[in-house]
């Protein structure tokens, strides 16, 4: 007992020193990584300043403007240390969700929000005494979220009383996923997790040499997922099972894969996009995609392209089949860390300058950015 508890205390503190080092480093990650999402005629774009915007996908002007009031936003948040000083996380780590006609977020300090997707008011809150490094998904009625005490929680969309939680080992920092009436989500003490949606009962876990805080992707029964051990793996969704494992990166996989027509298309942190066969994990490219700077950033299919960022800012549209750079976009003026979104041939992106950038895929060519600060 002593020993395992050993263990687990080890392989968290190695966790923390990691990624205070990697991803902290210049106090790049203190101010989050906020998404964007779209239904209808809205995108929803979570911003730095830790206000929910609804804008016009076509021009970025906004429809409405939400921010929670002093006393709905004022608990103390938890902080990191950089360069010697101390400095308070992020707002956000993810992206809304939309279900219901509701807008669903969840701030750093571990604060849960429902807001009306129509007039922007506020419909719950939740608190989760606890703080949240990641995203929020919707399925079976319910909305899941991790948080840093190892708990992954389940909340009644409707009216934001907790339904259900379930206790992993260490940190839940990776946005769940949900299908099917199955949630899947990655833990840092190395564990993928498939739980029942509608009880949080275990179905399985499947065993990583590292923390898993990328957002699982599953396609056609196949769980594919990145873990900080340097390894990609694809899992069968059913029975928890490995069905191959990629090797080849140099450094952690964080964000999310994106899917399509067979290939599995990865960004990982040793500043490189791998396009992997989803059937038998062999290379797709003849090479992968060197962005010069690591890619947090989750790559998104637009049309007929891959557009990648990488962490200094810079964009770029590849081909499909073979990796070959069709275009480069260099007027986004800092890091992209937020996860890209792309509907049709536009791409959006949520930089750090507290900018929502759209960019049309197949010209390259901006369409319009607008900044959302207030």
């Amino acid at each position: 007992m002593l020993n395992s508890r050993r263990t687990r205390l080890t392989k968290t503190l190695i966790i923390a020193i990691l990624l205070a080092t990697l991803v902290l480093s210049g106090c790049a990650g203190k101010r989050g990584w906020p998404g964007t999402v779209s239904e209808g005629d809205t995108l929803y774009v979570s911003t730095m300043n830790g206000r929910v915007l609804a804008l016009n996908p076509d021009i970025g002007t906004r429809k409405w403007d939400w921010q929670p009031t002093a006393k709905q936003g004022g608990q103390t948040a938890s902080s990191f240390t950089c360069a010697g000083s101390a400095i308070v996380g992020g707002k956000f780590y993810g992206a809304p969700a939309i279900a219901n006609g509701l807008v669903y977020i969840a701030f750093y300090t571990g604060k849960v929000y429902a807001i009306d997707a129509v007039s922007g008011t506020q419909n719950w809150d939740y608190e989760l005494r606890s703080t949240v490094s990641g995203g929020v998904a919707v399925g079976n009625n319910t909305v899941f979220i991790g948080s840093s005490n190892g708990n992954l929680s389940a909340l009644d969309a409707g009216n934001g009383s907790l339904k259900w939680g379930f206790s992993t080992e260490n940190g839940v920092w990776a946005t769940p996923t949900v299908v099917d009436g199955v949630v899947y989500f990655g833990s840092l003490d190395h564990s993928l997790y498939a739980l029942n949606a509608t009880d949080g009962t275990k179905k399985w876990a499947f065993n990583t040499g590292g923390g898993i805080a990328s957002t699982p992707l599953v396609v056609e029964g196949v769980v594919f997922v990145g873990s900080f051990d340097n390894k990609f793996y694809a899992i069968d969704a059913d029975a928890g099972t490995q069905k191959w494992v990629f090797e080849g990166a140099g450094n952690w996989f964080w964000s999310q894969a994106a899917y399509n027509e067979g290939i599995i298309y990865a960004g990982c942190l040793d500043h490189k996009v791998y396009a992997i066969d989803a059937g038998n994990g062999t290379m797709v490219w003849p090479e992968p995609f060197d962005a010069g700077s690591l890619v947090k950033a989750s790559p998104v299919i637009a049309g007929e392209m891959l557009v990648v960022a990488s962490g200094v800012g810079k964009v770029y549209g590849l081909d499909l089949k073979t990796g070959e750079k069709k275009w480069e976009f260099d007027g986004v003026d800092t890091k992209v860390l937020s996860p890209l979104y792309a509907v049709g041939d536009t791409v959006y992106i949520n930089s750090q300058d507290n900018k929502l950038y759209a960019l049309n895929a197949e010209t390259h060519r901006q369409i319009w950015a607008v900044p959302l600060s207030k």
